[in-house]
């Protein structure tokens, strides 16, 4: 979506065609005039009609209109059908910026407005305000959707207790506190390059030490992480491990604090203090994502810390993929999203804006629905996640099964597989059921997963999860036999349809079409007709999840008719995780938690880089953040990593490097290991 500002210009015998030509819900143009950028508009592009420097009405652009006997009155060659989305003269004192003395520049027929000057920012604030009033018109979710949204949310907020929400207010304070001392010296431009970026050690007298880590670490508690991707470099200037020469982004990595100085007072300084300055949140939007900025998750947390009640607290493109189902299309910027989709949500769940505390648990909820959303989905229902031990991946999906299913455990079912399981113990097959007259009785029986679609078919309104831990610990092609291509998505019983051809008979159909014909309960079959006999389907609501660790030899069992059948996600060790998740025994964040991680990097790197092993023989964070039970200072020391290394790590390492070198080898390997990770330290 572009902004553009025009002029229907008069007609030769003077007349002005404004009125007439917008009455037919058109804009016209002559190219002479209006020149070939006019050509160019687009479906969505947002324009400003004005007479003379007087702004006239707002519009949006719909389609060029090539039949010209759809046109009713005055054309001067090149027309658009367009939506009127507003008139000036129609807007009063309600709109927020109303000021009636506002003029439009002058410079021709037609322009695009790509830069961020006076009439497009008008523009967006009329059209912006105009959406915010009419935000459910733009809301892409059915009713049906809503309803289901807005009960995961009150069921979520049901959750968080007294002593939760008493504890947020309390953080909310403190951080508030902080961020005040911050915003006086921005508004009073006297934030000093020490204040902005600095080394922790330094101690300099401003919470956090210096703004950059108050945004990116500090605020994190309550207001979410606005950590940028990649490294501190991000933040343009940034204080050298040696403590004493700065790093300048496209200047110099070593730089004197002269230089650096010089860089920060033209180049960043000005740009953080006008974001605090500005009270409109509208303008703050456009001054931080028409910004040239690196690091622009830190620019949005400035926007946000004075704006609790208009933004959500997340910062990164998790927005994007929130906004692309939430809303139809009309905003290009992350931060412009985020505002957009805070005020839906506001209007769906009711929330009191006044309660900074709900502020909080909306982004936080809204953040675990983005993650339980990015599992599985209608497209592909079928998921492996795969990596090293330790990277969180069951731990991952049973957190978000239970924020999707909000605990009704019946909607989901996790199970492991083992060398032994079998056809029989997943779809269906004859097993022994007690004795009669001293023979062993044999019946029929329901294998887990057949029984678990027989039970969603029953409640087509909800979804239901099938999940296998270690899935490649079984031979899967026999565990699934014909029923795998019941899976993919394109063959599911699609549960609205009466009749379906998405149905296969299994080979104990035959078997359970006679018990049914002697008295047995048709709850034996997945389906049964008198015409079709017994057949089995993986209904459209049910979504197969499976997980292993691609370090066992094991996951050659998935062929490739198996593989094409999933959407394959890899989880490889989450250093921000170890950053940020782990704490001391007292719930402290480690003072040196940023130098661990890199050392946790390292030994990695060491396996499988250095030693040849590859990825899959890394070590997951979960192994790293056992430092918590390990350290019991708020600094980790050499010695405790020696121990984690010693209790966790070196065993299993161990077992990983038989496959490689003679026995005689593996200590020094070790010990090569071990001294790499302390060395990082």
């Amino acid at each position: 979506m572009q902004y553009f500002k025009m002029q229907i210009r008069d007609g030769s015998d003077g007349k002005n065609y404004v009125d007439e030509v917008l009455d037919d819900n058109r804009i016209t143009a002559h190219i002479d005039y209006a020149g070939e950028q006019f050509e160019k508009l687009q479906y969505g592009d947002v324009g400003l009609i004005h007479k003379g420097s007087n702004p006239h009405s707002l519009v949006k652009v719909l389609h060029k209109i090539q039949d010209k006997t759809k046109i009713n009155g005055t054309t001067f060659g090149i027309d658009y059908r367009v939506e009127i989305l507003n008139f000036y003269e129609d807007l009063d004192s309600s709109f927020p910026f109303y000021d009636k003395s506002f003029k439009v520049g002058h410079n021709g027929t037609f322009s695009y407005l790509n830069e961020p000057k006076k009439t497009r920012k008008f523009i967006k604030k009329w059209y912006t305000y105009i959406r915010q009033n009419n935000i459910m018109d733009n809301c892409k979710l059915s009713d049906n959707r809503i309803q289901e949204i807005t009960t995961l949310w009150k069921n979520y907020r049901k959750r968080i207790d007294k002593n939760e929400i008493d504890k947020v207010r309390k953080e909310i304070d403190v951080l508030k506190n902080g961020w005040e001392i911050y915003r006086r010296k921005l508004i009073d431009d006297s934030l000093e390059l020490q204040d902005y970026t600095n080394r922790k050690e330094n101690n300099h007298n401003v919470p956090g030490k210096y703004l950059c880590n108050f945004l990116e670490r500090t605020t994190k508690t309550v207001f979410g992480s606005s950590k940028p991707p990649g490294s501190a470099h991000g933040f343009e200037v940034k204080l050298n491990d040696d403590n004493s020469s700065y790093f300048v982004l496209n200047v110099d990595p070593n730089c004197s604090l002269d230089k650096a100085n010089d860089y920060y007072e033209n180049n960043i300084k000005p740009l953080i203090c006008e974001i605090a300055k500005e009270e409109d949140p509208l303008l703050k939007i456009s001054l931080i994502e028409d910004s040239e900025y690196r690091a622009k998750q830190i620019l949005r947390k400035l926007a946000v810390l004075n704006h609790l009640d208009d933004f959500l607290f997340i910062y990164n493109d998790t927005i994007d993929i929130l906004y692309d189902e939430f809303l139809m299309p009309n905003e290009n910027s992350n931060l412009g999203k985020n505002y957009e989709l805070r005020q839906l949500l506001n209007e769906i769940f009711d929330i009191d804006k006044t309660d900074e505390v709900e502020s909080v648990l909306l982004s936080w909820f809204i953040w675990k629905y983005s993650n339980a959303k990015s599992i599985v989905d209608n497209k592909t229902p079928n998921v492996i996640f795969y990596g090293p031990p330790g990277t969180g991946k069951t731990y991952t999906v049973k957190n978000n099964l239970e924020f999707v299913c909000q605990g009704d455990q019946t909607r989901y079912k996790i199970l492991q597989f083992h060398p032994s399981f079998t056809y029989e113990d997943f779809i269906e097959g004859i097993k022994p059921k007690g004795v009669i007259n001293g023979n062993i009785k044999f019946e029929l029986v329901n294998g887990i997963f057949k029984q678990f679609c027989i039970d969603a078919r029953k409640q087509p309104e909800k979804d239901f999860y099938f999940v296998v831990d270690e899935i490649n610990r079984a031979n899967l092609s026999t565990v699934f036999g014909e029923t795998l291509m019941c899976l993919e998505s394109n063959y599911r019983h699609d549960l609205e349809k009466e009749n379906c051809s998405n149905l296969v008979k299994t080979q104990y159909s035959t078997l359970i079409e006679d018990l049914i014909a002697d008295g047995a309960s048709q709850d034996l079959a997945y389906d049964y007709s008198d015409v079709n006999g017994a057949r089995f389907g993986v209904p459209n609501n049910v979504f197969f999840i499976g997980m292993m660790n691609d370090v066992d030899k094991s996951i050659d069992t998935f062929d490739l008719a198996l593989r094409r059948r999933f959407k394959w996600i890899r989880k490889d060790c989450d250093y921000e995780v170890i950053q940020e998740e782990t704490k001391s025994e007292k719930g402290n964040e480690f003072e040196n938690i940023e130098s661990y991680s890199k050392a946790c990097k390292k030994l990695n790197n060491y396996i499988s880089e250095e030693l040849g092993l590859g990825k899959s023989y890394e070590f997951g964070h979960s192994f790293f953040m056992k430092i918590s039970d390990i350290a019991k200072k708020r600094t980790i020391t050499e010695t405790n990593i020696e121990n984690l290394f010693n209790l966790y790590l070196r065993p299993t390492l161990k077992e990983y490097l038989r496959a490689l070198f003679p026995e005689k080898d593996l200590d020094v390997k070790l010990e090569i290991a071990l001294s790499k990770f302390k060395a990082a330290l």
